[in-house]
């Protein structure tokens, strides 16, 4: 792996742990499958500025009840977004968060090799 430059000697044995420490089924439910929706990524991204309603998420998304509750479900039940009230606003979580700032990193290693 070092002489394909994947990873160097500094880091491999941090590499290793935090590799090691992957669970793939809990990773792809609570991370991956969540994001691996473009409108849902656009929700996250539009949260992260800002709490937005409903409403305002169906005018930024372009989706209309049943699809955009669909969306906002798999969000909530994955811990990414909370809302405050049952017709309050939505708001970003820490791991919501956090999963963003990871992708943004994620994206930004990759487009500068």
């Amino acid at each position: 792996m070092r002489s394909l430059q994947i990873y160097d000697e500094k880091e491999e044995g941090a590499k290793r742990a935090d590799i090691s420490e992957i669970e793939p089924d809990r990773l792809v439910s609570e991370i991956c499958e969540p994001v691996a929706n473009k409108q849902r990524l656009l929700m996250l991204k539009m949260l992260s500025g800002e709490n937005k309603t409903f409403s305002e998420l169906s005018k930024l998304t372009g989706l209309r009840g049943g699809n955009l509750l669909f969306h906002l479900q798999k969000l909530l039940e994955t811990g990414m977004i909370l809302q405050r009230s049952e017709r309050g606003d939505y708001i970003i979580t820490r791991k919501g968060y956090s999963t963003l700032q990871g992708l943004s990193r994620i994206y930004s290693e990759i487009e500068h090799q």
